[in-house]
């Protein structure tokens, strides 16, 4: 077996899990209840929503190209589709990481931004459609109103042989610094910060403030240093090839760059469980002991107290005195 369908089969066996820990994921999102409809914890959700359309769209495309050796639809407009798929939802991962990266440190420090119905607007909602919104129209301009020489597809090549955002220089490396860079070192940047400045200024947080940062600086530390350990390789590798260093036309390099944006989609699943594990834990491990361990339901029958019966056998006693007295007199 060669390298491709070993890669392949790695990325099948942590496919079929992954689907099924984002679809519990997502039943727990639909209960009032749950913790994922925290402000803090909106993030999880949109990364947890581009990482399933990454892993049932555009993963088995992937999966049939390195098992085949060619496209799964070999037409220009799925090429055009899968370029803008793939580009986007790869840059839209890593840009919701890094602003979950600077989010955190206002969630932590200061709170009081958010209070607010206009307030959660201007400092949450509004940047994420900004920078969803900015993105999306960046892809598809580049992708599908774009031409340059030689810009026919190849349907024997991964991804068609690309699109213009990637072979044009020019677009090429303004994907790669602005897109893939910028984002990568912001999250590193912003992950690194945040304990430090929760050590420096941990004498200021009161009580609750201080066990709810910590909570928040875990899960950010968890799912930020997973996201840097997958993303920092790809973006050194990746530089190096814009510098000339490394050829671009290396199988190995070239299966490197193609597969690992797909290992963080398989992976947030997980680390998002991981993350708020203790109530959908909890939860779980009750729906199974109903399911499968149900509780005898217990009969309880009333207590007779024996002061409360000499209480009222003296009372009748009492009452059965007064009676024989009245019947005497008459």
């Amino acid at each position: 077996m060669d390298l491709n369908k070993a890669a392949v089969l790695a990325l099948t066996i942590i496919q079929i899990p992954s689907v099924i820990c984002a679809t519990y994921i997502f039943f727990q999102i639909f209960q009032r209840t749950s913790s994922l409809r925290r402000l803090q914890n909106h993030l999880f959700i949109y990364l947890l929503i581009v990482a399933t359309w990454n892993i049932i769209i555009d993963l088995p495309n992937t999966q049939v190209y390195f098992w085949t050796g060619t496209v799964s639809i070999s037409t220009p407009w799925f090429c055009r589709f899968w370029n803008t798929s793939y580009l986007y939802s790869a840059a839209l991962n890593r840009f919701l990481m890094a602003f979950m990266a600077i989010e955190r440190h206002f969630l932590v420090f200061r709170p009081h931004f958010y209070h607010t119905h206009r307030s959660r607007l201007l400092f949450h909602y509004t940047p994420l459609v900004f920078m969803i919104s900015v993105i999306f129209i960046y892809v598809l301009i580049a992708n599908v109103f774009v031409s340059c020489p030689g810009s026919a597809f190849s349907y024997s090549i991964f991804m068609c042989g690309y699109t213009c955002a990637v072979r044009s220089t020019d677009l090429g490396t303004i994907y790669c610094w602005v897109f893939v860079f910028i984002p990568t070192t912001m999250t590193i940047i912003g992950c690194v910060l945040l304990p430090i400045r929760f050590i420096i200024q941990k004498r200021t947080l009161q009580r609750i403030q201080w066990h709810r940062a910590r909570k928040m600086i875990v899960q950010m530390s968890i799912i930020a240093g997973t996201y840097t350990i997958c993303w920092l390789p790809y973006t050194i590798v990746l530089q190096l090839d814009i510098a000339g260093i490394l050829p671009f036309f290396d199988p190995n390099m070239n299966r490197f760059l193609a597969l690992m944006p797909y290992v963080t989609s398989l992976l947030t699943p997980f680390i998002i469980l991981q993350t708020i594990h203790d109530e959908l834990n909890l939860g779980l491990v009750e729906r199974i002991k109903r399911r499968f361990f149900p509780q005898r339901q217990r009969k309880i029958r009333p207590v007779v107290n024996s002061v409360g019966k000499q209480q009222d056998s003296a009372n009748r006693e009492k009452h059965t005195a007064i009676n024989r007295n009245k019947i005497g007199e008459s």
